[in-house]
């Protein structure tokens, strides 16, 4: 069995950065769009890439996710993970002073730096939102 999704994705964005988004290893071009899901487990994933030392200000900060017209912004709290990908040297100059940098940050939605951010979620998407809030 299948559903169609509607997915709406507000972004506040800062600077010039090259932004991905994907539903399982599909890319979608806009922020706004539907996917024709198969029932099961799917992935949401945002990729930010393309800052460097010399754009410090880039960034991207992710507003609210709405899917089907829910908006899912507690369970982006408690479910999505980032996998930041620190600069050089400033990554070695931390681990050196003794910071743990986190490999993986959950429910981080502001994408200060290079990085993947997932969510996981199962399709019926209804039954996925309804077990949240269980």
């Amino acid at each position: 069995m299948v559903e169609t999704i509607e997915f709406d994705i507000q972004l506040d964005v800062q600077g010039d950065p090259a932004l991905d988004i994907y539903v399982d290893n599909i890319l979608y071009t806009h922020h706004k769009f539907t996917a024709t899901l198969e029932f099961g487990n799917h992935e949401l994933r945002i990729v930010h890439s393309g800052k460097t030392n010399q754009t410090p200000e880039q960034m991207v900060d992710i507003k609210s996710i709405t899917v089907d017209g829910v908006n899912i912004q507690d369970i982006l709290y408690t479910d999505s993970i980032n996998i930041p990908e620190y600069p050089e040297p400033w990554a070695t100059q931390q681990r050196a002073e003794g910071v743990v940098l986190e490999e993986t940050v959950i429910g981080q939605l502001e994408l200060s730096h290079n990085c993947v951010w997932r969510l996981n979620f199962t399709s019926p998407f209804y039954e996925f939102v309804m077990n949240h809030v269980r």
